[in-house]
């Protein structure tokens, strides 16, 4: 599987998970569930995903200014723990972030992909990769926060989207768009 496929998949789970937290309270979003210096909620979560894809595909990768400049409330809302965004603000810059990204996506190259990249501020030892390593390390990124953020869902008795690459795979292999996932009832206990 490419990268660009495997982002399919992503942008369709990510849809799914946030329609899930569009019907969670917002009280449950801003929760503070986790114990770190920056991230403590679902929120702060979101915003974190968005703005590393935001930084490696647009910063890092191709040296063009971030998306979030376009956003001047994720910038001031985003700062620390406890972030003050609304989830529609979150949503806004992720799917502007998404847009770019599927366009850099779509016209990489085989000869792209194997590019070098060395990262002048990583810490000692191993700092050039491919390119195509570092995108796979981006989108492996976002699947890893969509399942803390699942987890957390579980732990507030909200019941998260099927987010499994398997239940996406028909519509990626015929270009077809998923069809929206309908959780089953609630199990008996």
């Amino acid at each position: 599987m490419n990268p660009a496929t495997l982002y399919g998949h992503l942008t369709q789970a990510r849809r799914d998970l946030l329609g899930t937290l569009r019907a969670t309270p917002e009280g449950v979003l801003r929760l503070s569930l986790l114990r770190g210096e920056r991230f403590h909620s679902i929120l702060d979560l979101l915003v974190h995903t968005a703005e590393v894809e935001d930084g490696w595909i647009h910063g890092d990768f191709q040296g063009l200014p971030m998306v979030q400049d376009r956003f001047p409330d994720i910038q001031t809302g985003a700062a620390g723990p406890g972030t003050t965004l609304s989830l529609d603000a979150i949503a806004a810059y992720w799917q502007a972030v998404e847009a770019d990204t599927r366009a850099y996506l779509g016209s990489l190259t085989e000869a792209d992909l194997e590019r070098t990249v060395t990262l002048d501020d990583w810490p000692e030892g191993h700092r050039q990769f491919t390119l195509d390593g570092l995108i796979w390390h981006i989108l492996l990124h976002e699947v890893r926060h969509a399942a803390q953020i699942a987890a957390l869902l579980r732990t507030q008795g909200v019941r998260p989207p099927q987010l499994d690459l398997l239940f996406y795979l028909p519509a990626l292999e015929t270009g077809r768009a998923a069809a929206p996932f309908v959780n089953p009832p609630p199990e008996d206990p």
